[in-house]
């Protein structure tokens, strides 16, 4: 199935483009394509959170949605994907 995976900055600049579309198996899951990214872009997992943390995900700087609905990171295993889910990660925005 083909899955979009759309990143705001600075993320997206660390991995050289903002879109990338990957092509998974049919029973993937959230967690299948941050594992995917993070084999093909090492600085990924670096970028979600900096360097030195020890779990994956664990203090993650950024957002994660499917198809414009938030996923919290811990529930990446279980959130399974369909053909054609658009997968936003980006960092929050404040101010005020």
């Amino acid at each position: 199935m083909k899955i979009t995976v759309k990143m705001g900055a600075p993320l997206s600049q660390l991995v050289g483009q903002p879109k990338i579309t990957l092509l998974l198996p049919q029973d993937a899951t959230l967690a299948d394509v941050l594992a995917e990214m993070q084999g093909r872009y090492p600085e990924f997992q670096e970028g979600l959170k900096g360097k030195g943390l020890r779990n994956p995900f664990d203090r993650v700087l950024y957002s994660l949605f499917v198809n414009s609905r938030p996923v919290e990171w811990s529930r990446a295993a279980a959130t399974q994907l369909h053909d054609g889910d658009r997968i936003h990660i980006f960092m929050p925005v404040a101010g005020g």
